[in-house]
């Protein structure tokens, strides 16, 4: 009797321990998984954008989604990457080679939360004066024409957005959405809608381009994962350290030096290694081939090859 006990008790533990096995949190890591370079990973194809997956103290987060929704779809299933497991995505900024894939990822999981930059171009609402540059004009109109029905002059217009079917949320400041996981938002200086509508005829505005970085919290220095850096990718990282107070272990994502020359680029190398301490880089996406070697020889065997398919260790988790 008692050795029958001893064994039920022990299968009772082996049992249990299989069981914690299989629930144990998948590691921290950042793959890869829609890019225009790599090394060729079978059933992968090469396409103009960025999508990268992060896994993050149990959460699965699925940021940007690439140019076609049917190569990102094949990428993935290459991968091995199940999209119904994604806690939540977020989508960089509007350009298309950005969030195109997000179709995909709502036709298989419809219910995720996805967090879009403010920007009307993606559905966030808009402030829209509707009463033209000449007050009292609606007064000589019956009710019935004019808008709203003669209501308040400004309102604040939702429109259904581009995923109007989906569970989406609109950042227009740094928000932590989750511990240790914060969207860091900021706006190009040189990108975005103009208006030379009165009453800029004269002086055209610039709206900027909402973007939205994801920063993580890590013991080896914050992890900060950005998709095109139109806001420019130093610029990013100093709204993320001046929001957090802590340095960046490592930089993930697109750093947009394509437009430019060595000397811009060695210049700003020196910026987010000297000045800004960042201590490890992952160039993707639309760095360039300058930027990836200017990178490469600042950073060496700190700088990590990210391209499609490649995994990406988290600060202290690798060499």
């Amino acid at each position: 009797m008692r050795n029958a006990l001893a064994l039920s008790v022990l299968l009772c533990v082996l049992g249990c321990a299989s069981g914690g096995a299989a629930m144990l949190p998948r590691p921290d890591r950042l793959l890869n998984l829609y890019d225009a370079f790599g090394k060729g990973v079978p059933g992968t194809t090469m396409d103009w954008g960025f999508a990268c997956l992060v896994d993050y103290r149990g959460k699965r987060i699925l940021f940007d989604s690439g140019m076609n929704a049917d190569l990102f779809a094949r990428n993935v299933e290459a991968l091995g990457v199940d999209l119904r497991t994604v806690d939540f995505a977020v989508g960089s900024h509007a350009h298309a080679d950005h969030v195109s894939g997000f179709d995909h990822l709502l036709r298989v999981h419809p219910t995720v939360k996805i967090y879009l930059p403010a920007d009307f171009a993606l559905g966030a609402p808009i402030a829209l004066g509707v009463r033209g540059p000449v007050e009292g004009a609606e007064e000589a109109l019956p009710p019935e024409q004019r808008y709203f029905g003669g209501g308040p002059p400004s309102r604040r217009l939702p429109s259904s957005g581009r995923f109007w079917k989906a569970d989406v949320e609109y950042v227009s400041g740094h928000r932590e959405v989750a511990p240790g996981i914060t969207l860091v938002a900021t706006d190009s200086p040189v990108l975005g809608t103009f208006s030379k509508y009165p009453p800029h005829a004269a002086d055209p505005k610039l709206t900027g381009l909402p973007e939205l970085s994801l920063l993580l919290a890590s013991e080896g220095g914050d992890v900060l994962v950005v998709g095109c850096s139109h806001s420019s990718v130093d610029r990013i990282v100093q709204a993320a350290r001046e929001h957090a107070r802590r340095e960046i272990g490592l930089l993930m994502g697109g750093f947009h030096l394509l437009p430019y020359g060595p000397e811009e680029i060695e210049r700003l190398v020196r910026k987010v290694r000297d000045e800004y301490g960042v201590r490890r880089v992952a160039p993707a996406h639309c760095t360039g081939h300058l930027g990836f070697k200017a990178f490469r020889e600042a950073y060496g065997e700190r700088c990590h090859f990210a391209g499609l398919g490649s995994e990406v260790p988290f600060p202290g988790a690798g060499p």
